[in-house]
């Protein structure tokens, strides 16, 4: 809400900054783009005072998105996105990805909210509420956008359950659950005083995923703790010098929707530490 805020405030300005300069007003154009679509492939949608247009596939039974609109939130979704010639520039395959409601293309912090959860949309998002004249990936400058989007639970609430599933399974009941959603066991105690937030760290570790396959091993040495992944800078001040560790991190508090040839998006990550010295 904030940022589409800003930048209504900023569209008239430019706008008549842009006059002066042969401005095309796309709005028009965008709307009979859309309209003309939309009735050759007889489907009814709504539209919206933006000039977006959408159709509810699916409501959902979840968590209302966008509910305060005070308040940033992540959502967890998966897409597909292809202009009105049927050329698809984005598809997950059914892969959630996780970002913030509030940095994502005004059409969709437009339409997102007016589903739940586990619900279904698909949007059809003028030029001026996509990319503009911008044409990044090799989309056209001023290009009307679709969205298929489906939302799922929040990822958060993925990760626990598959976290608790696993602990179950291992027979594991001496996890230790934060409130950011990371579990720890302490394996051996340690001495002295906990690691600071601010520290500088020397530790041993194995990363693994669920299934036991490793996929990083080693040692830092001298490495400020601020600078790791968000679930290190969790559980490391839990540990004192010689402590030893298992983390089992969520994915958010991991590498998230990124993926590597190693590590699937939203992996769920084991860490068995070691504080060696900090």
């Amino acid at each position: 809400m904030r940022k589409l805020l800003v930048l209504g405030l900023l569209l008239p300005l430019l706008v008549s900054c842009m006059k002066d300069a042969d401005f095309t007003d796309y709005g028009p154009i965008d709307e009979k783009i859309i309209s003309d679509y939309l009735e050759q492939k007889d489907i009814e949608a709504v539209r919206h005072e933006s000039g977006l247009y959408y159709k509810i596939v699916n409501p959902g039974i979840g968590k209302p998105i966008g509910l305060d609109a005070k308040q940033d939130e992540d959502v967890t979704f998966s897409y597909k996105a292809y202009l009105t010639n049927g050329k698809v520039f984005t598809d997950t395959k059914g892969e959630n990805i996780t970002s913030n409601l509030w940095g994502f293309l005004p059409g969709l912090q437009i339409g997102l909210p007016k589903i739940n959860r586990q619900g279904e949309i698909h949007l059809y998002i003028p030029s001026g509420l996509a990319y503009g004249a911008s044409s990044p990936g090799g989309i056209p400058a001023n290009s009307v956008v679709i969205l298929e989007v489906k939302v799922d639970r929040d990822q958060a609430d993925i990760d626990e359950d598959i976290i608790a599933a696993y602990l179950e399974e291992q027979n594991i009941t001496d996890a230790i659950r934060d409130e950011s959603g990371l579990y720890y066991r302490i394996i051996k105690e340690g001495e002295g005083e906990n690691v600071s937030e601010n520290a500088i760290i020397n530790v041993s570790y194995i990363g693994k995923l669920l299934d036991g396959t490793v996929f990083d091993e080693g040692t830092l040495n001298n490495t400020p703790l601020v600078g790791l992944i968000e679930a290190w800078k969790v559980g490391i001040p839990n540990l004192k010098k010689g402590s030893q560790a298992i983390f089992y991190c969520p994915s958010q508090l991991g590498y998230g929707s990124q993926e590597s040839d190693k590590i699937p998006a939203n992996s769920i990550l084991i860490f068995d530490v070691n504080i060696i010295d900090f």
